[in-house]
């Protein structure tokens, strides 16, 4: 295939431009993260097709299939279809991405460029925070609101730990540092409590996962496993607790609010346990529209809670799906074969990860998944550059 190996350097340069792009484009508008995807997926099968295959991982679409299965019993059943069909597009883009990361010619220069991405992204925040929205003020409708900013704030945390670690591998030590207290500056500017929370839980399982790498991989598969199956009996319940009650209502409004919306999402998970009610029927459970005693909807389109939304869609089988998916997330980074302090900061970015899936976002949303996805493929990339000076 002259004609396409011709192309791959274009293919390329597509992705660099893509990393570029990924950061600010979560600023500025963060549902252009999936077209962006879209088109890092289009570059990726360029560059990894004419290989052969080689570097394709071996992907199991059950989770999917059983998604496009419980669109027979959902609430929605066109709506449940159209949203397996949307998954299964994404984790096409996905499986490019990641079988383009052995293929990526230049991985120092796909480097500058989310480093440059990083840069001008935090200046846009920087910028969007003072203005209150005057870079995209002309475009919406909707005036802009300071928690807009949350997706970049969680996009910052996925991806600074292992670009910081890159660097220091390259012993760019004062980039790193800049990077790093500008980026950390910054994440502590913007209103997004959960972005935090995730950003410093991170970082200081980093820390830990430096020590005892192989010891905590273990303990996180498990623990990942337990928190998953035992969802609807650890995050419900704390509406119910006194003190969890008056500490939630203390801190913010939006907090006592998440546990409102877990208990109802834990009373209905016990109605269908086995199979749920069907892949992205949350936003129509019956009763979730009915409002509040403070006057919000009970569950306003979605759980905030991926252990629970699962849950509440997909059954037990999903639930079991999503356990063994984290578990194997877990295991293979206590095994892969990266620098110790390359794989502490991947494991610092899938805590991040993690800890935002556990109180924001719905888990089917395009924009998360394909941020998951780019975070990955980036993850993939940068791990070679890390392992340099060790070869």
């Amino acid at each position: 295939m002259p004609a396409v190996s011709h192309a791959r350097p274009a293919f390329e340069l597509g992705l660099d431009l893509c990393a570029f792009l990924f950061l600010p484009i979560l600023v500025l508008a963060s549902r252009g993260a999936a077209p962006l995807a879209a088109v890092a997926g289009v570059c990726a099968l360029g560059l990894a097709a004419p290989q052969g295959g080689v570097a394709w991982r071996r992907a199991r679409g059950l989770a999917l299939l059983w998604g496009a299965v419980s669109a027979l019993w959902a609430v929605e059943p066109r709506r449940s279809l159209l949203v397996a069909a949307r998954l299964a597009g994404l984790f096409a883009i996905g499986l490019s991405l990641t079988a383009a990361a052995d293929e990526i010619a230049a991985p120092r220069r796909l480097l500058g460029c989310l480093a440059a991405g990083l840069v001008v992204a935090l200046a846009l925040a920087v910028v969007q925070l003072a203005t209150n929205g005057s870079l995209t003020a002309p475009f919406f409708v909707h005036q802009f609101i300071e928690p807009a900013l949350n997706q970049s704030e969680d996009g910052f945390g996925f991806v600074l730990l292992p670009l910081c670690a890159a660097l220091l591998a390259l012993r760019r030590r004062l980039a790193a540092a800049a990077l790093a207290a500008v980026t950390a500056t910054v994440v502590f500017l913007l209103v997004g409590d959960a972005a935090r929370i995730a950003f410093v839980l991170g970082a200081g399982f980093a820390l830990l996962f430096y020590r005892w790498r192989g010891r905590l991989a273990r303990l996180a598969a498990i623990a990942s496993v337990a928190l998953i199956l035992a969802a609807p009996l650890v995050f419900p319940p704390l509406a119910g607790i006194g003190a969890a009650r008056h500490e939630a209502q203390a801190v913010k409004f939006s907090v006592w609010h998440r546990l409102e919306i877990w208990s109802f999402v834990g009373r209905h998970i016990a109605e269908k346990p086995l199979f749920g009610w069907g892949l992205d029927s949350s936003r129509a459970i019956p009763g979730g529209a009915a409002l509040t005693p403070e006057g919000r909807a009970w569950l306003p389109l979605h759980p905030h809670n991926a252990p629970l939304q699962v849950w509440l869609e997909l059954g037990v089988p999903g639930a079991l799906l999503f356990a063994l998916f984290a578990a194997r997330l877990w295991l293979a980074l206590g095994r892969v074969d990266w620098p110790p302090l390359y794989a502490a900061a991947a494991s610092g970015s899938l805590v991040t990860a993690l800890v935002v899936a556990l109180g924001s976002y719905g888990i089917w949303q395009e924009w998360l998944i394909a941020s998951e996805f780019l975070t990955f493929f980036l993850i993939l990339v940068m791990a070679r550059i890390a392992a340099e000076p060790s070869r």
